[in-house]
């Protein structure tokens, strides 16, 4: 007989003497057992061997849905495959879909490892990210749940919600690529459809300004190690994680040579090479005299000093010596400089070198590739020719910062400094 809905919904709950078995079409079946609880079945021969799958439980599975699934395994037994084995397949698959936490984690503990911003990026991701969808199978979060948890971070962070969208799209894309994902629900998400515009940050430091920041750090009760730091980002125009991570072994002074390895700079895990810098004569004693701020024993070269300990420069100096530096220069210059960060001070730096080197040896002084086929074939790191512009940079640092005349009209410091920074041009430096 061919099975209604009527009559499963009659005999549904209704118990009886014995299992019965009421055949339907294409194969379908149901199960009644004595309690009346009525199961979908789908009866097969695959190989000369009788099979059974069982479909689902009524009412929870209706009729028309149960007929529509057998289709599905019969189309699958015309192609020779055995449906009750790739009903197994699939369960197995789908228990072993990774969570959005799990695949996360492999990723930034195996993948992403090498990036300089791994630590950084990983605990956006257990403060963002993990508490709201963390046990989520992350093949099942949608666009539009993926959209509201961006807009959510965005709304109190705009940088972190970029960051996590580009981890996401790197991450997502891996594991399709190697099978561990089904979809890329947001690789067609752009930083722009969170209402979050990327705008070019233009902010450097004028010559008077680094006169007022480099004075102001000098005579301020900010550590050593902070003012030479502040120091060696207009010096070099290195990034702060580079020097947050730089080791004194990386400085040979020997062969006059700074190496920032591959895993602490931006480039390194595309590059995979380091970044080699010129220590020019005039900037050595400064060096030596930062490095005896600290132990022999200390590794870094700019550690941070906590508990009588020396560690790990934490990164929130970029957030709070600006600040502690623009106070010092109201205190003493009463005056009151546009907002600025750590990282302008390597833009200023580039800026102010324009007029002393060419544009390609100011771009490997800071670290940059050179542009498209020039930089695949050109691999000489020019080391003289950035010793050369470092030399007439130090020298042009030298002049702004020991021109009081021009710079201090109010005769608001004395020109006595017991920590000048470099007021001749010999080989005396910043002792901070």
């Amino acid at each position: 007989m061919a099975l209604s809905d009527s009559w499963l919904k009659s005999n549904n709950g209704k118990p009886r003497d014995k299992i019965e078995v009421v055949t339907d079409r294409d194969a379908l079946s149901v199960r009644i057992s004595p309690k009346g609880k009525i199961v979908f079945q789908y009866r097969y021969r695959f190989n000369g061997k009788a099979k059974r799958i069982d479909l689902g439980t009524y009412p929870l599975m209706s009729l028309k849905d149960a007929r529509i699934l057998v289709l599905k395994y019969k189309s699958e037994l015309d192609q020779a495959k055995d449906p009750f084995q790739l009903k197994l397949k699939r369960e197995d698959a789908y228990v072993k879909q990774p969570t959005v936490k799990e695949i996360c984690d492999h990723w930034f503990n195996t993948i992403a490892i090498s990036k300089v911003s791994c630590k950084d990026d990983f605990r956006a991701f257990e403060l963002h990210v993990y508490p709201r969808i963390g046990k989520r199978i992350c093949d099942e979060v949608t666009l539009q749940e993926w959209s509201e948890l961006l807009f959510a971070i965005a709304k109190d962070a705009k940088t972190v919600a970029v960051k996590v969208l580009g981890n996401l799209k790197m991450l997502m894309r891996w594991g399709c690529i190697h099978g561990k994902l089904q979809n890329q629900p947001i690789q067609h998400l752009k930083a722009a459809d969170l209402n979050v515009k990327k705008v070019k940050r233009s902010r450097y430091l004028s010559e008077q300004e680094i006169f007022w920041v480099v004075h102001s750090s000098l005579r301020s009760a900010m550590s050593p190690k902070n003012k030479a730091i502040i120091i060696m980002l207009l010096f070099y125009g290195c990034r702060v994680s580079e020097l947050r991570l730089a080791k004194k072994s990386d400085f040979d002074f020997s062969e006059g040579i700074w190496y920032i390895p591959p895993e602490n700079h931006k480039m390194g895990d595309r590059t995979n090479k380091p970044i080699v810098r010129p220590i020019i004569p005039e900037i050595m004693p400064f060096l030596n005299h930062v490095f005896s701020l600290s132990p022999n024993d200390c590794e870094y070269a700019f550690p941070n000093l906590k508990n009588k300990a020396y560690t790990l420069l934490a990164k929130s100096f970029q957030t709070t010596v600006p600040k502690y530096v623009d106070r010092n220069i109201k205190r003493q210059f009463n005056v009151e400089i546009p907002q600025w960060t750590t990282h302008d001070l390597r833009r200023s730096m580039r800026t102010h070198i324009s007029e002393l080197a060419p544009p390609h040896i100011c771009e490997i002084m800071l670290g940059h590739g050179l542009p498209a086929v020039w930089g695949t074939y050109d691999l000489h790191e020019y080391l003289d020719d950035q010793a050369q512009a470092y030399q007439k940079w130090f020298r042009k640092l030298c002049a702004i910062i020991g021109n009081y005349e021009r710079f201090d009209i109010r005769g608001a410091i004395s020109s006595d400094s017991s920590n000048p920074l470099l007021i001749s041009q010999s080989a005396t430096a910043l002792m901070p």
